[in-house]
């Protein structure tokens, strides 16, 4: 188990893929050595695979991107930023439930 599923976002490729192109992404920022980042790594595996049909899945090691990491004021990580038409519609910061990301990845993809 590892950050092998995700798609990996560089700070040159970032705004490539969830900016330009509109669709529906979810960055999940962590970093390897980031013992909570492991314990949300079943979590994410699973939203991989839940929301394949829905939207992309990033990841971005704040360690080697830390452009990214200054960029989105992120607090600390884990962090999952969620964007849809190109915008940052809401974040999540730390360890939660599974049930609690898909209520904040529906609200942000499907918001009127």
């Amino acid at each position: 188990m590892g950050y092998e599923r995700f798609q990996r976002l560089t700070a040159e490729d970032f705004d490539t893929h969830i900016f330009d192109n509109g669709t529906p992404s979810l960055v999940f920022f962590a970093a390897k050595r980031c013992e909570i980042c492991k314990e949300l790594l079943p979590i994410m595996e699973e939203l991989v695979d839940d929301y394949s049909d829905k939207l992309h899945v990033y990841f971005v090691d704040v360690d080697e991107y830390v452009e990214l990491h200054k960029r989105f004021r992120l607090r600390g990580i884990p962090q999952l930023l969620i964007f849809n038409h190109g915008e940052l519609k809401n974040r999540v910061g730390g360890l939660h439930e599974k049930e609690e990301i898909i209520e904040v990845i529906d609200s942000s993809l499907y918001e009127e």
